[in-house]
C-alpha cells in the first residue's frame, strides 16, 4: 500500500530567505503540500504580507497559488477558487508583479523552493513543486440536505442565467471603498451577495445555513452557498440593533375561563372530563360575585347599555390581565454610506458599488416571464483585524435588502469631476431586513468562545 507523508513548513520558521523585503514591504511565504510515494500530490503556496495590527505587526495571507505560481487565487480554501482582484488586499502593482515573471512572483517561488529543500523535499520533489498541479483545490465538505437544496437551486439558476445569456447578472465581482482600505487592520463592514434559497415545505430546514459566518479570509458566508461578489466599506456612524420578541396583553374573566376549563377538558379528555370539570366550575358559578357578574352581563346585552356593574355595584371584573408571549420579531438593519471619491479609479468602485446593491436587490424574471423569482440576499459582518468577527459588534443571520436609497447630490448642489462625469459625492442608504428570527441556541451554550463575543 502507498505510504502517504505530509510536511507542512512556514518560511518563518526556518532558516531560509524568508521573510525577504521588497519595494519597501516584508513578505513571507508558507508552503503546504501532501506526499505520496515520493511524489508531490497536492501543494498550496501562500503569500503573506507584514503589516500593522492593534497588538503590532503580524503576517496576513494575501494569495495563493495551487500550480506552483503560475496563477493566484484568494486564500482560505474555497471552492471554487475566487481569483485575486482589487479587493484582495494587494495594490495594483502588487498584483501585477506577482504574475509570472515578476518580482514578487519570483521571490515567492525562490522561497518556497528554498522552504522545501530546508524541509528535507527531494530534488525531484522540487521540480513537482515547481511544475504545481491545476487539480490541487482543496477538498470540499459533503453537502447536507440544507446544502442540496441549495445546490439544486443554484442548478436551475444557472440553467436560466444560460437561457437568458446576456441578460442575467450571474457574478458580480468584489470591491472595496475607499481603494486604499486596510482591511488588515482597520475595522470594516463586508457584504455578500447569494443566490436566495427557498425553505421548501418539508419539515427539513435550511435554518443552519442562516447565521453567517466569517472565513479565514474575512468574507462574510452562508454554510457552502456560493458568494456572487462582495463589497468591503468602512464600518458608518450610527450603527445599532434592536432585538425584540412580540408579546401581547391578553384578558380572561373568570365566566368566561370556567367554561374555557369545562370545553378544554372535554377535548383533550372527554365527556366524563368535561362533566367533572362542569361539576367543578358549578360551585364557582353560583358563588354571589358571580351572579352579580352575569346578570350584569345580560342586562346588557339585552339592553345595549353599559357598565352596569359599574353603575350599580361600584365594581369591575377581574380581567386576569396578562402579558403572553406572541411569537418572535424580525429584525431590521439600517446603513447609511458617504462615498466621495478622490480619483477616477475610486469614482468607478463607487459606480460599481452602487450598481451592486441595486441590481442584486431587484427581482429576477423568469424565462417566459410568467414568475419571477425572489432577489439575492446577503451575509453582512462586521471585520476586525486580522479578518476576524468584531466580537464587539453584533452579528447577523441572511438579510434582504428591502430598500436602497442613493442622493446624489448630498452637499445640495450639482457637482462632477472635470473630464470624468461623477459626482464629487454620493450618499447611500441601504436598509437590511433578516430573513429570520433569532432565538436562543443560536448563542450557543456559553462555553469559553461564545462567551468572547456579544453575539447576536
Amino acid at each position: 500500500m502507498a505510504q502517504n507523508t505530509k510536511f507542512t513548513v512556514d518560511g518563518s520558521n526556518t532558516n531560509t530567505s524568508n521573510p525577504f523585503p521588497l519595494n519597501g514591504f516584508k513578505y513571507n511565504v508558507k508552503l503546504e503540500s501532501n506526499i505520496s510515494d515520493g511524489n508531490v500530490k497536492q501543494s498550496a503556496i501562500t503569500l503573506q504580507k507584514e503589516v500593522p495590527t492593534q497588538s503590532g505587526k503580524d503576517y496576513v495571507a494575501y494569495a495563493t497559488s495551487y500550480d506552483g505560481g503560475k496563477t493566484w487565487v484568494e486564500p482560505g480554501g474555497g471552492k471554487p477558487p475566487k481569483p485575486l482582484s482589487a479587493s484582495s488586499g494587494l495594490s495594483a502593482s502588487e498584483l501585477k508583479s506577482l504574475q509570472p515573471g515578476g518580482a514578487l512572483n519570483k521571490q515567492v517561488v525562490s522561497a518556497a523552493n528554498q522552504t522545501a529543500k530546508k524541509a528535507g523535499a527531494t530534488p525531484k520533489q522540487q521540480e513537482q513543486l515547481k511544475k504545481g498541479n491545476d487539480s490541487n483545490t482543496p477538498e470540499t465538505k459533503t453537502d447536507t440536505d440544507a446544502q442540496q437544496i441549495a445546490s439544486a437551486n443554484k442548478e436551475e439558476f444557472d440553467k436560466e442565467a444560460k437561457t437568458n445569456k446576456g441578460t442575467t447578472r450571474t457574478q458580480y465581482g468584489n470591491v472595496r471603498y475607499p481603494l486604499d482600505l486596510q482591511v488588515e487592520y482597520q475595522d470594516c463592514i463586508k457584504f455578500s451577495i447569494v443566490r436566495y434559497t427557498s425553505s421548501g415545505l418539508s419539515q427539513q430546514s435550511i435554518e443552519n445555513t442562516n447565521r453567517v459566518v466569517t472565513v479565514e479570509e474575512g468574507i462574510p458566508r452562508l454554510g457552502q452557498r456560493e458568494i456572487l461578489g462582495t463589497v468591503v466599506l468602512p464600518i458608518p456612524g450610527g450603527i445599532s440593533d434592536s432585538n425584540m420578541v412580540d408579546w401581547q396583553e391578553d384578558k380572561l374573566d373568570e365566566i368566561t375561563k370556567s367554561f374555557a376549563n369545562i370545553a378544554q377538558s372535554a377535548i383533550t379528555k372527554g365527556g366524563t372530563a368535561g362533566a367533572d370539570a362542569a361539576a367543578g366550575e358549578a360551585g364557582k358559578l353560583n358563588a354571589p360575585e358571580t351572579k352579580i357578574m352575569a346578570a350584569s352581563k345580560f342586562t346588557e346585552l339585552a339592553t345595549g347599555a353599559a357598565n352596569i356593574m359599574q353603575r350599580t355595584n361600584g365594581t369591575v371584573a377581574n380581567p386576569n390581565l396578562e402579558l403572553l408571549f406572541n411569537g418572535p420579531s424580525l429584525r431590521s438593519f439600517s446603513f447609511s454610506f458617504r462615498l466621495s471619491p478622490r480619483e477616477e479609479d475610486e469614482a468607478k468602485a463607487v459606480r460599481k458599488i452602487i450598481r451592486f446593491f441595486k441590481q442584486a436587490m431587484s427581482a429576477k424574471r423568469s424565462q417566459n416571464s410568467l414568475l419571477l423569482k425572489s432577489p439575492h440576499t446577503f451575509a453582512i459582518s462586521y471585520i476586525t483585524s486580522k479578518n476576524k468577527q468584531h466580537p464587539y459588534l453584533n452579528r447577523f443571520k441572511e438579510c434582504a435588502l428591502t430598500q436602497c436609497n442613493v442622493n446624489y447630490t448630498p452637499d445640495g448642489n450639482y457637482m462632477t469631476f472635470a473630464g470624468e462625469p461623477s459626482m464629487t459625492s454620493y450618499e447611500l442608504t441601504l436598509q437590511f431586513q433578516e430573513l429570520v428570527p433569532l432565538y436562543d441556541d443560536d448563542y450557543g451554550n456559553e462555553n469559553v468562545d461564545q462567551l468572547n463575543n456579544i453575539g447576536f
